[in-house]
């Protein structure tokens, strides 16, 4: 079974789990997320374990033999929830981002005091030794050391994290299974036919650039808009997918916003009409996005940051530069795309076999059927993310 925390899905398997459909709790919900908000510094994100509510396994109704944890903030209330655990029952937690094994930061950036405790945390506005990233990190510890945990990281740059986490040594098992997509949904269009039907000139370079939040830092837009600065502007098309406030600075670029996609047919066209996708994050887990470029036969960009390393194989369905938030390195890799119009070509294929062979959704869903087999012996299990496919 699969639980998840928010939106809504026609799939009878995908069940709502602790959602705050009424009145009083989005109420609660937001009062609790704004206090803590005004706890972090700009551009900080601490999350606690704890939440609003008590979420006892019971509330599901039959116990599962194996619990799976994805991304949980903000709606799963750890300690109700581990504390109301049957003895020995495995519980593995998907590591999507670094909250479950810091004191509560996404991405701790250069700090390191998540390998030891927390405390005094940069992204806190009054940071001390007893600030709340040590307090949750203690819960944690406390947590973590009664349960039978075993941690998965979905790169091996987010495993390596994991391993160095002073949380680490409660768990029974840390492993890595890279995440996985369904190379029949993500995949390409002729290049002229997309961008015929997105109405892009065919004899134009078309970069792309995807971001939730376009003026996250760690997604590196400001990195992007200076390297376009360098190149062309009459012979460059910039399309850009996502939400949020729209770049500010850009050159003088034919640039088209396409908002949310949430259709993997449309975003395929989206990828599609691309002669390369740049991903100029600082940090990233792992890199969905780039996997799904890859599919669509786009080559991609990057900087080796986090598992963006392990999706893209540099000079063969992609670039990557070594030396993070390099502004030349950028240059250097698109002006490269640029003008080898043939090897680009050559990359997009190799990219989307790639991911046929190492980055399936089936691939990735036998490696988490191996584990669980590994832990008991049937394939009884429950699901517990924040959010429905959809």
């Amino acid at each position: 079974m699969f639980y998840y925390g928010s939106g809504e899905s026609s799939d009878p398997s995908l069940i709502s789990l602790f959602q705050n459909r009424s009145f009083f709790w989005r109420n609660a919900a937001a009062l609790a997320t704004s206090w803590r908000n005004r706890r972090t510094t700009p551009g900080g994100f601490v999350t606690g374990p704890g939440w609003i509510r008590r979420t006892p396994i019971q509330a599901i109704g039959t116990l599962p033999q194996i619990v799976n944890l994805h991304w949980v903030a903000r709606w799963l209330d750890l300690p109700s929830f581990f504390n109301s655990l049957p003895d020995g029952l495995p519980v593995v937690w998907s590591v999507h981002d670094l909250i479950p094994i810091t004191g509560g930061c996404h991405y701790p950036g250069e700090c390191d005091h998540f390998t030891r405790q927390c405390g005094n945390c940069p992204q806190q506005k009054w940071p001390h030794p007893w600030d709340a990233t040590r307090r949750f990190f203690r819960t944690k510890e406390r947590l973590y050391s009664g349960i039978n945990l075993h941690f998965v990281g979905n790169s091996e740059w987010t495993t390596a994290q994991i391993r160095r986490s002073g949380l680490a040594k409660h768990a029974k098992s840390i492993r890595t299974i890279h995440l996985g997509i369904d190379p029949l949904q993500y995949t390409p269009i002729g290049k002229n036919v997309a961008r015929k039907a997105l109405g892009i000139s065919e004899n134009k370079f078309v970069i792309g650039f995807a971001s939730v939040d376009f003026n996250e830092r760690r997604k590196g837009a400001e990195i992007l808009i200076e390297s376009l600065k360098a190149l062309p502007a009459s012979e460059i098309a910039l399309l850009v997918l996502g939400a949020g406030k729209r770049l500010n600075n850009i050159p003088n670029f034919e640039t088209i916003y396409f908002g949310s996609v949430g259709s993997a047919r449309l975003q395929s066209l989206y990828y599609s009409a691309l002669d390369v996708f740049v991903m100029p994050s600082r940090i990233e887990t792992f890199g969905l996005v780039a996997l799904e470029a890859m599919a669509c036969e786009t080559p991609t960009v990057s900087y080796t940051a986090g598992g963006l390393a392990d999706v893209v194989a540099d000079g063969e369905t992609g670039l990557l530069e070594h030396e993070i938030g390099s502004v030349d390195g950028l240059v250097r890799m698109l002006t490269w795309m640029w003008k080898h119009p043939t090897e680009r070509a050559a990359m997009g294929i190799a990219a989307r076999q790639r991911v046929i062979e190492k980055f399936s959704d089936s691939l990735m869903a036998r490696r988490y059927m191996d584990l669980y087999h590994e832990l008991i012996p049937t394939e009884k299990s429950f699901l517990i993310d924040s959010k429905a496919a959809i």
